[in-house]
């Protein structure tokens, strides 16, 4: 398998500061939201196939091409996880569906989503979480 390969997607804004907001998966959809550059950005991947969440630092060998530098949204064309992921005898979905796959870069995380839609949603808003970050309540019961 050679490097990971993509184009980065056209997007209003681009931006080397991009957080992930929050992550939520319900009715074979992803949606996630991201401060890009102090602008709230909703993407809406439907009709999903799968989805997984790394550190940046775990997937060091997409940043020759597809890191922050150069966009956040990216479709993957070859190497990625997809890729991988269709070595396996076990993987059905490639051998029924034409998947496609999307990787969005943050400062911290990436997301790699599988799915049989052309391209994601995405909303901008101006909004005040967009500024905020607000991190989970941490598990205060004790055992």
């Amino acid at each position: 398998m050679g490097h990971p390969r993509g184009v980065a997607m056209a997007v209003e804004r681009l931006g080397d500061n991009v957080r992930l907001l929050s992550l939520q998966y319900q009715d074979h959809a992803l949606k996630l939201s991201l401060n890009i550059e102090g602008q709230c950005c909703e993407l809406t991947f439907e009709k999903l196939l799968g989805f997984r969440m790394l550190d940046e630092g775990d997937l060091l060998e997409y940043w020759a091409e597809l890191s922050l530098s150069n966009g956040w949204l990216y479709e993957v064309s070859e190497g990625g996880w997809l890729e991988q992921e269709s070595l396996r005898s076990g993987f059905m979905a490639s051998s029924h569906h034409a998947p496609r796959e999307f990787l969005v870069v943050t400062e911290k995380e990436c997301i790699s989503v599988l799915t049989l839609a052309l391209q994601p949603q995405v909303c901008w808003c101006d909004c005040q979480q967009a500024m905020e970050y607000t991190p989970l309540p941490s598990d205060t019961s004790t055992h």
